[in-house]
């Protein structure tokens, strides 16, 4: 083993490139320098004694801190740890370190944090690039591919120009609202499809089906027909984003990136399921404007228009948007839409299934709120509280992506008693802070009454700390697709705990989770829908 590894750092010297891509995201992490050595080139005061320098951050050592191979050592084959399991090895640092520590992660140090006061001093920090971590993998695909980055990947000025126009048709209450028939209709054919089913024996790949429709019918304004039981038709975009994702988490835990400089066999899988999933985003894209220049040909646009809102038509009349970045912002919304939306509904069900309590308490509100209307409003959906609750609260229980937020200071900042220079990569670990009792009152358990206005005492120990727990993000870079998300999420488990009483077998266990970005389950997730008496 050890002949192994000297032989990977002889390897690691030999490649050490100058290229841009080398690195696992572009930022440059100055953890070489001492305090004297800041101070001095902004001629800043000495560090007071007790504020120690960024070299004394506890955090793994030797091996570990070797570029591209430390962060690799975590892992299988040097550890019983997968990358899907990342979470796990965060809170064993935790347990050694404490609630701030660093660890190698590429060429440079990552820092994570596990407070909220940390997490309060990160997240206010004075931003003006707002950096987004780059990674390479998507880097490399873009510059070789020549394809239009998305919001994602953009920083600065690019970014903050790509998203204004996106965050004004995506996350103003009134626009978002008028989608809300839209994303009712494709809900009513997936009651109908788990009412011919009752039982589903892979919950995911059914809400998978449901969120690729949804989304579609979003962005679009076309079925894609992922609900089509009698064709028996896969959400394909739901599987292409499903193996991308699994490589994306690959290449970032790989310790050698040779596909930085080579076709390898993985980036050339990697390349082939982006441009598939692009196709077919464009060639939808392309019909969808057909279809809208054909109308207004036929002077019938503004008829259109009036009966139902066109996600697609509001970006393509502005003329801050190129029809490629319209491409690309559908391409995002599919891409971080699907799979984060049906996990997130997955842990939802589930968490009500196993307390069948708040099931009934969620299904007493949806009685006396929706009552008898066949429709939903946007009046509806705003009245919840409760069923609001049972979302934040699933998001605590389960964390929805890999550890929470990522940061990368624009100036020095001292916390917990460190210094920590100007780019350095801050992870604000939501994951483990959502599960710590020093912030959350029994947390093991799902109690969405925490989370309501006349809760506890005991409870409302969660309002005390509101950095413990930001599962859409915080400030400009916050989730822009939050209330789309959120509106779907609600739209859907409305009307499944309206029509079914949703039960899990007796047998069932705890959930197992791996983290691909956003966390899903291990196992396929089996479930009982049982149809109500009418209400």
């Amino acid at each position: 083993m050890i002949a192994i590894l000297l032989n990977m750092i002889n390897m690691l010297r030999i490649l050490q490139p100058s290229s841009k891509y080398v690195k696992g995201f572009k930022v440059q992490c100055c953890s070489c320098r001492t305090s004297t050595t800041i101070a001095d080139a902004r001629n800043e005061p000495p560090l007071s004694p007790d504020v120690k320098p960024f070299n004394q951050v506890p955090g793994p050592r030797g091996l570990y801190n070797i570029p591209y191979l430390g962060v690799a050592l975590h892992f299988k084959p040097f550890s019983k740890y997968q990358p899907g399991d990342v979470n796990i090895v965060l809170d064993n640092f935790k347990q050694k370190y404490g609630d701030i520590y660093k660890i190698k992660f590429g060429p440079n140090n990552m820092v994570i944090v596990s407070h909220p006061d940390y997490a309060k001093t990160v997240l206010q920090a004075h931003y003006e690039q707002h950096k987004k971590i780059d990674f390479d993998i998507s880097t490399i695909f873009h510059d070789r591919t020549k394809t239009t980055r998305g919001m994602v990947l953009l920083n600065g000025q690019e970014w903050a120009e790509r998203r204004k126009p996106a965050q004004e048709k995506m996350l103003r209450p009134a626009v978002v609202a008028s989608y809300v028939p839209l994303i009712e209709s494709v809900t009513d054919d997936f009651i109908n499809v788990l009412r011919k089913k009752t039982e589903v024996n892979d919950l995911l790949w059914e809400l998978l089906n449901y969120t690729t429709e949804s989304v579609g019918m979003l962005t679009l304004n076309k079925r894609l027909g992922c609900l089509d039981t009698d064709k028996n038709n896969p959400a394909v975009v739901a599987s292409i984003i499903r193996n991308v994702l699994d490589m994306f988490q690959e290449a970032m835990f790989m310790p050698f990136k040779s596909y930085l400089y080579f076709r390898t066999p993985f980036y050339k899988r990697f390349e082939e399921e982006m441009l598939k999933f692009g196709d077919i985003v464009n060639a939808e894209l392309a019909l969808q404007k057909d279809f809208l220049t054909k109308l207004q040909h036929e002077g019938k646009l503004d008829e259109y228009l009036e009966k139902e809102p066109n996600f697609m038509y509001s970006l393509l009349s502005d003329s801050r948007v190129t029809d490629d970045q319209v491409n690309s912002i559908v391409m995002d919304l599919f891409g971080a839409g699907i799979d984060s939306s049906a996990n997130t509904l997955v842990f939802l069900l589930y968490q009500l299934a196993v307390n069948q309590d708040k099931q009934a308490k969620l299904f007493e509100e949806i009685e006396q709120v929706v009552c008898y209307s066949p429709t939903l409003t946007k009046e509806h959906l705003a009245s919840m509280s409760y069923m609001k609750a049972c979302l934040k609260e699933s998001h605590r229980v389960i964390f929805p992506t890999s550890a929470g937020l990522a940061r990368v200071i624009e100036s020095d900042l001292v916390i917990g008693g460190y210094r920590f220079p100007k780019d350095t990569l801050m992870i604000i670990n939501m994951s483990s802070m959502s599960a710590d009792d020093r912030f959350f009152s029994q947390p093991t358990e799902f109690l969405p009454e925490r989370w309501l206005r006349n809760t506890t005492d005991e409870l409302a120990k969660s309002k005390e700390f509101p950095f413990a727990h930001k599962p859409f993000g915080f400030g400009p870079r916050s989730c822009i697709g939050q209330r789309f998300a959120e509106n779907e999420i609600f739209i859907c488990l409305t009307k499944i705990i309206q029509h079914f009483k949703v039960s899990v077998p007796t047998d069932t266990h705890d959930m197992k989770t791996t983290v691909q970005l956003f966390t899903t389950p291990v196992d396929k997730v089996k479930m009982t829908f049982t149809q109500r008496e009418k209400m």
